[in-house]
This record gives structure tokens, sequence and C-alpha cells, in this order.
């Protein structure tokens, strides 16, 4: 239809697909034979790509903060010439960096790498410089809860209304519909029992903010303790766990 070039990804899981799939890449060269131009032998080396991870991530998240798409691909793609000291498409204060020993010793694993960072480039290119779309995933997954699949689609625009409802004033929508609808009062266990509900939900999403609180300093001070690193903060987000995501492919 002619919209495809304003379909935008969210950083956040773009940054852990792509966390997923290096995972998953450099598990799948654990060891590489590559040639070796100074002795004329085929040598075996152990785990090239392992330690890219952390410098990948804030590579990544500088380069979602570029709004030019031209220039954000051209970073993204950058950052294998970078590890390897060819600052020539760097800006200076980008020159101090991690050092990625192996691949400047072997141009095999630098095409290996640019291979799978060049695969990335489209997604990459389509990501959201504006924020994050986690509140309309929240309030879409509301809708859902509503949106009973075994009922008629008639109802679909009430339903929709309740929710909308909800997500606006939690704690008093029921009572304004109960106003509205001009309904009899609802009886006090079920204002109790739906208080106490609230209150529930409200205590958890304290508990999960201050969860992933602490798991981002936790994150920040491992980053800062990377010798030869120069860290910047950004709401990183990439992770070695395998999580369920859906994969942009």
């Amino acid at each position: 239809f002619g919209v495809s070039h304003l379909e935008k990804f969210d950083p956040g899981h773009v940054s852990k697909n792509i966390s997923k799939d290096f995972t998953k890449f450099s598990a799948s060269h654990k060891t590489v034979e590559v040639f070796n131009d100074k002795t004329q032998k085929i040598e075996k080396i152990e785990r090239p790509f392992w330690g890219l991870n952390a410098s990948l991530s804030m590579w990544l998240w500088s380069c979602f903060a570029e709004e030019n798409i031209d220039k954000r691909t051209k970073m993204w793609e950058n950052c294998v010439y970078h590890y390897v000291g060819n600052h020539s498409f760097c800006e200076p204060h980008n020159y101090k960096c991690f050092e990625w020993q192996k691949g400047v010793n072997s141009i095999q694993l630098q095409f290996m790498l640019y291979d799978w960072v060049h695969k990335w480039t489209p997604i990459v290119s389509k990501v959201s410089s504006i924020g994050s779309t986690c509140m309309n995933e929240a309030f879409n997954s509301k809708i859902a809860c509503y949106l009973d699949k075994s009922r008629a689609w008639k109802n679909i625009n009430t339903r929709v209304n309740v929710a909308i409802l909800e997500w606006n004033d939690p704690e008093h929508f029921l009572g304004d519909i109960q106003k509205a609808l001009h309904l009899p009062p609802l009886p006090e266990d079920c204002v109790k029992s739906f208080a106490e509900n609230c209150y529930s939900k409200m205590i958890l999403k304290q508990k999960t903010v201050t969860k992933g609180s602490k798991k981002q300093n936790k994150y920040k001070k491992s980053i800062q303790s990377v010798p030869g690193g120069d860290y910047q903060v950004f709401k990183s987000e990439w992770e070695s766990e395998d999580e369920d995501i859906d994969d942009f492919d």
C-alpha cells in the first residue's frame, strides 16, 4: 500500500533481537580456521567474536540516536573497521575504543563480522529515534484483555472503550461507568476486592521498576569495568540470556 517506508521499530526490541542473534552467531563460530598470511598456514582461532557484546551494545544505541538514516547505517556498518583500528570514517571522539585483536590479525574474521552486521542494516535503519513503543504495547495488551475472541465482534467498540477508561483511571473507572449508566452502587465486597486488586498491581509494578533499575545499574557498572573502554550512558537492553523475542525475518 506504499507505506512500508513509514514502518518503524522499537529500539529496545531491536536491541534484544540483535543481541540474541549475535549470541547465536558467536556460539556457532567457537572455532574458526583462518589463513595466516605471515606463516602461510591455516590456523584455528578459538572464540574469535567473544568480548564484542558490550561494545556492540553501546555502538548500537549511539546509532539509534542518529536521526539521519544514511548516517546511521554508515555508523552501524563502520563498527567493523572501528574495532580493528581503522578510524577513517569515525568522529574524533570515537578514536578510543575496544580493540578486537583477533579481527586485527585476520581479514577473514573481519569479513565474517561485516556480513553479520550488514544483515541487520535494514532493521537498524528503521528503528525509531523518537522513543520507545512500550507504552503502545502495554495499551494494546490492555485492550486485548477485553477483546475475548469467543464473544461477538459487535461488542468490540464497547470493550475498547472500557479498556480506555481503565487505562486512564484504573482506580475509579468502574464507578465512572456505573454513574454514566445510572446503575445502583456496587456491593461493598466488590469495591473492596477491586481496591485490593489495584493495590496489588501497584506494588507489583513498583517491584518490577525497582528490579529493572537495579539490573540496569549492574549492567552499567559491568561496562565501566571494561579496561580501555569509554562508557557512554545509554538505556541499553543488550542481554545474552535466551528470551522469547520475535525475530524480524
